[in-house]
């Protein structure tokens, strides 16, 4: 009974039976078992705030939280790792190659530093670093550096990767004829995204005095904002530890805990008891502040008790659970950061390897939902949209405006090399995938392949090396094991 009944039953008993009653029936019809209040929901806080209300009060928090977890604690670091060497790897490259000259200008400009406004990392590597920013901040920010002809570039352009810092969180206003401006950014009267309000140097940044910085007008096509969008309406990201940040930092103090009992308890190595409450002569003696007498036993002594005296060595405590505590814990962590346990502490002694592969087959499939729904859309694309249009004023070649882009993510190990490839071979046979797509799975350019095997046979037929690449498959699943160079039209007699 809140504090209005209180007063209303005081005041009115019919009143207040009524409110009861009325109260009690509301309950009564409630159909779902979540949506009923008692003793079990007290205290659940379960506010109806939109997307934006519910993040842009906590993101600040959220952030240096997660930074301190992968910072200091090896199990988020270790899932941050597992995370974006499996969703980037060694880069998601775009194929240009129905434009040769243009193509061979991308690859070239893709492997050098020249693509990063701060000359350490090549486009595979902010890749990278914007995948990592993501996971660990919840978004990424990518500033578009146009630059001019004298500074020598492959093509004038540059990208910076930015931490959300640099967007003002506490931008928020409405604006004339109808716009308004949330978490930092900007929108016009019908919802399009018209410009980021960023900081020039980031807000926690070593000397900086916070209070004199204010945020600048920067037109939303020279920024690329990346986060995992889970909610209507939600324009700023949280972090992927976001779910299990308070678990995480109970575990470190849980583990702290149980290590400093047992040192404590490894301190007390032996207790004499006797009459005599002197020094027994086991081992070297001290005095402590308040005049009691501790002896230390080094390693190998031996001594004789004097008549009456006994020892007793200190027996620690059996820490019952712990293993299985933590181990629950941790699988809580791997849920909550998008990985497998498994990949989060190496540990496969609870797998076999029908359940192992199941696992990482379920992470592969959210891995490549991120990589095609998410991170391709929202970075790889329009990153090489600013190649091909600072190629074009560079005067490297005119495309057509829906030129279409073709990705490749990086390639993922076979658990069982040879039982995935007959499967995979299998399945080109039938018909149910083509060769294409099987490179492309591999990680590998399917016309940068054919263009590479054609050059190898002719080399190898040119100087008679003969090979036996088995690499046609029946639909019995058995090799075809003569070679493709050496095979002649036969007929049967």
């Amino acid at each position: 009974m809140n504090l209005l009944d209180t007063v209303i039953g005081a005041i009115s008993p019919l009143w207040g039976v009524r409110r009861w009653q009325a109260r009690q029936a509301m309950e009564h019809i409630r159909a779902f078992e979540g949506a009923k209040r008692g003793r079990r929901t007290a205290g659940w806080n379960t506010p109806g705030t939109s997307a934006n209300s519910e993040a842009l009060m906590s993101l600040a928090v959220l952030r240096n939280r997660s930074r301190a977890l992968v910072r200091d604690n090896p199990w988020c670091k270790k899932a941050l790792e597992s995370w974006v060497g499996n969703v980037v790897g060694q880069g998601i490259t775009c194929n240009l190659t129905s434009h040769k000259r243009l193509g061979k200008k991308f690859k070239r400009w893709a492997n050098s530093r020249q693509c990063d406004a701060d000359g350490d990392l090549n486009l595979y590597g902010l890749q990278a670093l914007a995948a990592r920013t993501l996971w660990e901040s919840g978004e990424v920010l990518v500033r578009v550096r146009w630059r001019r002809k004298e500074d020598r570039l492959i093509v004038p352009v540059q990208f910076q990767v930015l931490e959300p810092d640099f967007l003002d969180s506490e931008k928020t206003q409405d604006l004339k004829g109808g716009g308004y401006i949330i978490g930092g950014k900007e929108y016009n009267a019908i919802g399009q995204l018209e410009a980021f309000w960023l900081f020039d140097r980031h807000p926690g940044e070593l000397g900086r005095l916070s209070s004199s910085a204010a945020s600048r007008r920067i037109p939303a096509d020279q920024v690329i904002h990346l986060f995992r969008k889970t909610r209507p309406g939600q324009v700023r990201g949280v972090p992927e530890l976001a779910p299990v940040i308070m678990r995480a930092r109970d575990l470190d103090d849980y583990e702290d805990a149980e290590l400093t009992r047992k040192k404590v308890e490894a301190c007390f190595t032996a207790f004499i008891s006797g009459a005599d409450t002197g020094a027994s002569g086991v081992g070297a003696v001290s005095k402590e502040q308040d005049g009691r007498t501790v002896e230390k036993v080094a390693p190998g002594i031996i001594k004789r008790l004097a008549a009456g005296e006994s020892i007793t060595f200190g027996q620690p405590t059996p820490s019952g659970g712990y293993p299985d505590y933590t181990r629950d814990q941790r699988r809580a962590l791997a849920a909550g950061s998008g990985v497998t346990y498994e990949m989060l502490t190496g540990d496969y002694s609870q797998v076999n390897y029908s359940s192992s592969r199941a696992g990482l087959l379920e992470f592969r499939r959210n891995a490549e939902g991120f990589q095609w729904l998410t991170f391709i859309p929202g970075l790889c694309e329009p990153m090489v949209r600013y190649f091909l249009q600072a190629a074009e004023l560079a005067g490297l070649g005119e495309l057509e405006e829906d030129f279409d882009l073709d990705f490749t993510t990086p390639r993922w190990d076979w658990v069982d090399p040879v039982k995935d490839m007959i499967g995979e071979l299998l399945e080109v046979a039938s018909g149910a995938k083509s060769l294409s797509e099987l490179a492309r799975r591999r990680g590998m350019d399917p016309q940068q392949m054919w263009a590479e095997l054609a050059a190898d046979y002719k080399r190898l037929e040119e100087l008679g090396i003969p090979i036996n690449l088995n690499n046609l498959v029946t639909l019995a699943g058995r090799f075809d094991t003569e070679p493709p160079i050496n095979r002649k039209d036969k007929t049967e007699p």
